[in-house]
C-alpha cells in the first residue's frame, strides 16, 4: 500500500468545485422543504423574502469573491476571516462552520432517512425510522471518504435529476392553473411585513451551503478563478430556481386543503393532485437524490472543516491523517460523523420527526453561518486586499454587513421570543470553541 499523503490532492477544475456549492445549497430541498414552510409563514409574500434573501446573499457571495487572491484552503471562508482579523478570529470562525455544517448535515440526514422509511412500504417492509436514517448516513460516509471527484460527481448527478423533477411539477401547476391562476401567486397586496421576516428566515437557510466551495480551495487546481466562479453560480442558479419555485409552487400548494399544506410532505401531495399517477413518487425520488448530495456536501464540507482545526492544533493532531489511497481526511471524516449519527439516533429515539428536527437544525445552522458570513464582511473592511480596489471593498463588504446583521438581528430576536434555548445552546457551544482556540494560544 502507498504511503499515506501528507497534504490534500490539488485535482478539482471548476466543474467539481461548483458542484460542491451548488449540491450543498440542495436547490430541491428547498422545493419541497422550504418553500412549503415558508409559505405556511409568508402566504403569497414568499417570493418577495426569497428576493430579500438573494440580495443579500449576493452582497455576501461578492464579498467573498474579494478574497479571491488569498484562497481559504480546508477552512473554507473562515481562511478569510484569519487574513483580515487575525489567527484566533479565524479559528473561532472555523469552529463555527463546523457547527454550522455539522447541524446542517444532521438536518439532512434526518430528511434523507424519511424519505428511505418512505419507500420501505413500498418493498413489503415496514417502516424503520432509525435503521433508514443509519442506512442514508452510512451511505454518505462511504461517498465522502473516497476520492473528492467521485464525491462532487455525484452531488452534480443528483441535483441535475432532482432539479428535473421539480421543473416538471412547476409546469403542471402552470399548466394546471393556466389563466385562473393570473398573476395573484405574485402580487403583495395584503400581505405584512411580518410574513416576510417570518419568510425571510427560511429564505437563508436555503442559500446556505454556497461558501462550501471555497472548503475544496486547497484541492482545486486553479482555486483563484474556481472558487469565485462556483461562489457566484451558486447563488445565481438557485435565486434564479427559488424565484421561480416560490411564485409556482406557492400557487399550488394553494390549492391543498390546509391539512395537506403543513404536512411533512406536501409537494408530493401537491403532484398526486395535479391528474399524473405517480407524479408523487417522483417527487419523492427528486428529494431523496437531492438530500443525499446535499448531505454529501455538507460531510465533504465538515470533514474539511475538522481536518484544519486539526492542522491548527485546536483539535486532537490525529485527525489531520489523510487516507493512504484517496488523500481524503478520513480521521477528520470518522470524527466528526460518527458523534451526530448518534445524536440523529438519540433524536430519533425521542420521537421527533423529520421536519421538527429540520427547523431546530437548520435554525442553529443559520447562526453560525450569519457570525462567519459577519466576520467575513468586517475582515474585508479591515484588511486591504490584493487587487481590490478600497472603495469597492468598502462598499461591498459594508452592504453584505448591513444585510447580514439586518438578518441576524430579526433572527436572533425571533428566535429569543420563541426558542430561548437553541440561541443559548449556540452560545454555550460558541463558548466551548472560543476556550479551545484560548488554550491554543
Amino acid at each position: 500500500m502507498d504511503a499515506a499523503p501528507s497534504h490534500l490532492r490539488r485535482s478539482l477544475g471548476p466543474v467539481a468545485i461548483g458542484a460542491q456549492a451548488v449540491g450543498t445549497v440542495g436547490l430541491t430541498l428547498t422545493a419541497v422543504i422550504n418553500i412549503p414552510a415558508a409559505a405556511a409563514v409568508a402566504g403569497r409574500a414568499t417570493w418577495i423574502a426569497y428576493a430579500i434573501a438573494l440580495v443579500a446573499i449576493a452582497l455576501v457571495s461578492e464579498t467573498l469573491v474579494l478574497f479571491r487572491h488569498q484562497p481559504a484552503g480546508a477552512a473554507g471562508i473562515a481562511g478569510y476571516v484569519e487574513q483580515g482579523l487575525g489567527q484566533p478570529m479565524g479559528r473561532l470562525a472555523c469552529w463555527a462552520l463546523l457547527l454550522g455544517y455539522g447541524a446542517t448535515l444532521l438536518a439532512c440526514l434526518a430528511f434523507l432517512g424519511f424519505y428511505i422509511d418512505a419507500l420501505l412500504p413500498q418493498l413489503g417492509l415496514p417502516p424503520l425510522p432509525e435503521l433508514s436514517f443509519l442506512v442514508g448516513a452510512a451511505a454518505c460516509w462511504a461517498m465522502a471518504r473516497r476520492d473528492v471527484h467521485v464525491s462532487t460527481t455525484t452531488m452534480l448527478i443528483t441535483e441535475t435529476i432532482s432539479v428535473l423533477i421539480v421543473l416538471g411539477v412547476c409546469a403542471l401547476v402552470v399548466r394546471q392553473g393556466g389563466a385562473a391562476a393570473d398573476l395573484s401567486a405574485i402580487s403583495p397586496m395584503g400581505d405584512s411585513a411580518g410574513q416576510v421576516r417570518a419568510g425571510l428566515m427560511i429564505a437563508v437557510l436555503s442559500f446556505i451551503g454556497f461558501e462550501s466551495a471555497a472548503n475544496l480551495g486547497a484541492e482545486a487546481l486553479e482555486p483563484q478563478r474556481s472558487v469565485p466562479l462556483a461562489l457566484r453560480t451558486a447563488v445565481l442558479v438557485a435565486g434564479g430556481l427559488f424565484l421561480v419555485w416560490a411564485v409556482v409552487l406557492t400557487e399550488g400548494l394553494s390549492w391543498l386543503p390546509a391539512a395537506a399544506r403543513t404536512g411533512i410532505d406536501p409537494i408530493s401531495t401537491l403532484a398526486d393532485q395535479l391528474g399524473r399517477p405517480g407524479a408523487g413518487i417522483w417527487i419523492r425520488i427528486g428529494a431523496f437524490l437531492c438530500l443525499f448530495g446535499s448531505s454529501l456536501g455538507c460531510l465533504t464540507a465538515l470533514t474539511r472543516v475538522t481536518y484544519r482545526l486539526a492542522q491548527e492544533r485546536v483539535l486532537p493532531q490525529g485527525l489531520r491523517a489523510l487516507h493512504p489511497r484517496w488523500g481524503t481526511p478520513s480521521a477528520a471524516l470518522n470524527a466528526s460523523c460518527g458523534p451526530l449519527v448518534l445524536l440523529g439516533l438519540a433524536l430519533l429515539q425521542h420521537r421527533l420527526s423529520a421536519s421538527r428536527i429540520y427547523d431546530l437544525l437548520g435554525g442553529f445552522g443559520v447562526l453560525a453561518f450569519l457570525l462567519v458570513y459577519g466576520l467575513v464582511a468586517i475582515a474585508a473592511l479591515c484588511h486591504p486586499l490584493q487587487g481590490v480596489g478600497g472603495l469597492r471593498r468598502r462598499g461591498t463588504a459594508a452592504g453584505a454587513l448591513l444585510a447580514v446583521a439586518a438578518v441576524g438581528a430579526g433572527y436572533g430576536s425571533s428566535l429569543w421570543n420563541g426558542q430561548a434555548p437553541l440561541l443559548l445552546s449556540f452560545v454555550a457551544l460558541l463558548g466551548v470553541g472560543a476556550a479551545l482556540v484560548l488554550r491554543r494560544r
